[in-house]
C-alpha cells in the first residue's frame, strides 16, 4: 500500500514538474498562442513599485482581459509600457480612464506608494489581465528557468532522464530474467529430490 502510494504521489508530481515546465518554457516561446488558449499568463514583477502588496520578485497570475470587459478603478492590472523605447509588461493599478487629445480612451494606472499616475499613455491594446494572485519570490525562478543556460540545463536532464528509465528498465528486465531461471532451476532441482527419495 505505502508502495502504491508513494508510486501515485511520484507519477503525480512527474506530471504536474512537467506541465509546469512546458506552460513556462511555451510562455517563452509562444507567450500569445498560450495566452489564448489557456486564458490566464503569468508576469515577474522586477521592481518595488507593488511592494507590501506584491513584492519584488513575485509570479503574479493574471487573467486575460476580454476585448468588451469593464474594468473598475483600483483593479490590479497588467499592461505592455514602451519604456526607453524597449516594451516591458507593468502590473499596477488601474485608477481611471479618460479620452485624450486624440480621441482615444487612456487608461491611468499608479504604483503603489505613488502619489501620482504613471507618465506611461496606457491604451486599451496595451491591457493584458487582471491580478489574480502572486507568489512571493517565485519569478526569480522562472526567469532562471526562461534563461538560454536552463534550457541547456533542462534539456540535459531530460536526456539524463530518459537513459536512467532506459537502463533502469533493461535492468529490471534482466533481474527478472535471473529470477525465472533460478525458480526453473529450483522446480527442476525439488523435481529431481522428489524423484530420488521415491
Amino acid at each position: 500500500m505505502k508502495k502504491a502510494l508513494k508510486h501515485i504521489w511520484n507519477t503525480a508530481f512527474g506530471i504536474i514538474a512537467v506541465l509546469l515546465i512546458l506552460y513556462i518554457v511555451g510562455m517563452h516561446f509562444f507567450p500569445d498562442q498560450l495566452k489564448d488558449f489557456v486564458g490566464y499568463q503569468t508576469f515577474v514583477v522586477l521592481t518595488d513599485s507593488m511592494e507590501p502588496t506584491i513584492p519584488v520578485g513575485s509570479l503574479v497570475l493574471d487573467k486575460t482581459i476580454d476585448k468588451d470587459q469593464e474594468i473598475s478603478p483600483d483593479t490590479i492590472i497588467s499592461f505592455h509600457v514602451n519604456r526607453l523605447g524597449k516594451d516591458a509588461v507593468f502590473t499596477h493599478y488601474f485608477k481611471k480612464k479618460e479620452v485624450d487629445d486624440t480621441g482615444r480612451e487612456r487608461y491611468y494606472t499608479q504604483a503603489e506608494n505613488a502619489d501620482r499616475y504613471d507618465d506611461y499613455a496606457t491604451y486599451r491594446e496595451d491591457l493584458l489581465g487582471t491580478y489574480v494572485f502572486h507568489i512571493p519570490y517565485a519569478g526569480r525562478y522562472v526567469q532562471f528557468l526562461q534563461s538560454p543556460f536552463a534550457l541547456l540545463e533542462l534539456g540535459l536532464i531530460m536526456i539524463i532522464s530518459i537513459i536512467y528509465h532506459i537502463l533502469w528498465a533493461k535492468f529490471d528486465r534482466e533481474e527478472k530474467a535471473a529470477q525465472c531461471a533460478e525458480s526453473q532451476e529450483q522446480e527442476i532441482t525439488e523435481k529431481t529430490d522428489n524423484k530420488r527419495v521415491s
